[in-house]
Parts: structure tokens; C-alpha cells; sequence
């Protein structure tokens, strides 16, 4: 992501297979001015180790919210899965992450959006577990950051996952830009277990903010994807690899 000459990774997937793809897309990784991390899921850290491990100079600065390097797991029928960070997180020599508590501007027109207040009554879901100390407890994703882009023509939000609900996270950059209209909403928006109602109330929500572009990817799930494609109709697109978009 660059924004006003600043050049960002928003997380770093499961693994280096994102150091690959941007071998491969001709994008230099080592004139990076920060990292961000949305939350500390594997399959959004797994790669900061690899990626810290390419650095041979000062690295960039890593950005992350508190109780990012929590233990996390997610809990079914068969059980626990581990889906916390890989430990270690970082390189011995890398510096620790930057913890970011408040909203906050990071550079010119860039904000941190951290742990969006739940106002729309939904609630985290039993499933998703973080570990302190001996206690096993619901994993609010407290430590959730998004940024917020503040352009000429309206805000964009950028989010990993939208754990604490994507409604929530748009109505928090709203009112920290009150007036603003919203001219995107990019990133995972975790409509993969949402029922049908639920899907069906969000996209009609979403479209009530009259979005410029919705561009969703990763857990927003193919039955979000097409929720908000019906609701939205024009404005809606996948992100895939490789795609290059300017707002």
C-alpha cells in the first residue's frame, strides 16, 4: 500500500509465500516505511519472520495493536487448534512491535483504527479463543487495528478481518471523520459464518453508507461476496493477488 509518498504492508499472510508473489510483481520490499499488523492470527503474521529475516539494515517499524503476541485458538467439536502467531514473531535483532492503543495519525492522512466499540449488538464468537495466562476466554480482538485513509474526495478503510465487525469498524472511521463520505471499504469482512439474515442486514448497512467501491477479499466468504454484490450492485470486487487498484 503507499499513501502520500509512504510505503506500507498490511499483514503478511501464513507464510513467505507473499515475499514470492512480490519477487514475481516487481514490488521491493526493502524501502518499506512501516509494517502494520491487523491482529495476531497466523494467517495474517505468520510471514513477519521471514519478512524481518530480509532486512539487512534498520528495518521498518512494526505497528501492532495490545495482546497482538497472545496466545490465540480456535475451538470445534474435535477440539483446540493452535491459530496464534508463530514463535518467535520477529528476529532476535528486529526491534519489538510499536503497540497502538488510541487513534492515531501514523503519517499524513494515514490513521490507526484500534478495537472498533461493538455498537451493533453482535457479539465475538465462542469459537475464537485467546490465552492469558491459565485462563481460556472468548477472544474479543481487542488488539483488532484497520487504517483509515483520509483522501481528497473521502475516507478509505482498510481492514484484515473485521473481527469486531466491519459495520462497527465504517461507523468508527465515520465518526472520527464525521461529514466524510466513505470512499471505500477494502479487506476481509468475516461474513464466511454469517447467516443468511445477518448477511442480508450487513450488506443492506453497508449499502446505507453509500461506499464509492467495496473491494472484499479473504473471509468475507463467497456468500458475503455475493450478498453485498446483490445489495451493492456495481461496486463490488474481489481482491486477488496481484491486483494493483489506486483510490
Amino acid at each position: 500500500m503507499e499513501a502520500n509518498d509512504t510505503k506500507l504492508l498490511f499483514d503478511t499472510g501464513q507464510g513467505d509465500a507473499f515475499l514470492v508473489n512480490a519477487r514475481t510483481l516487481g514490488i521491493d520490499l526493502s524501502g518499506l516505511d512501516a509494517v502494520v499488523l491487523s491482529h495476531g492470527h497466523y494467517d495474517h503474521g505468520g510471514g513477519l519472520m521471514a519478512l524481518y529475516g530480509t532486512f539487512g539494515g534498520l528495518p521498518p517499524p512494526l505497528f501492532a495493536g495490545r495482546g497482538f503476541d497472545e496466545p490465540r485458538r480456535s475451538r470445534s467439536e474435535g477440539g483446540y487448534r493452535d491459530i496464534g502467531l508463530p514463535i518467535p514473531i520477529l528476529p532476535a535483532r528486529a526491534p519489538a512491535a510499536i503497540v497502538i492503543d488510541a487513534f492515531e495519525e501514523l503519517v499524513p492522512a494515514v490513521f490507526f483504527l484500534p478495537h472498533a466499540e461493538r455498537v451493533d449488538g453482535t457479539e465475538a464468537m465462542p469459537r475464537f479463543r485467546r490465552i492469558v495466562g491459565e485462563a481460556d476466554m472468548v477472544d474479543d480482538f481487542d488488539d483488532e487495528l484497520s487504517l483509515v485513509l483520509d483522501g481528497k474526495d473521502g475516507i478509505v478503510i482498510v481492514t484484515g478481518c473485521a473481527h469486531r465487525g466491519i459495520l462497527n469498524i465504517a461507523r468508527a472511521a465515520a465518526q472520527a471523520f464525521p461529514g466524510r463520505p466513505v470512499k471505500a471499504l477494502v479487506g476481509g469482512f468475516h461474513l464466511i459464518d454469517a447467516s443468511d439474515a445477518v448477511l442480508s442486514q450487513v450488506a443492506r448497512d453497508i449499502a446505507a453508507l453509500e461506499p464509492g467501491f467495496v473491494l472484499c477479499a479473504h473471509c468475507t466468504g463467497l456468500r458475503g461476496y455475493a450478498a453485498l454484490s446483490e445489495t451493492v450492485p456495481g461496486e463490488v470486487s474481489w481482491l486477488s493477488c496481484g491486483m494493483s487498484i489506486s483510490l
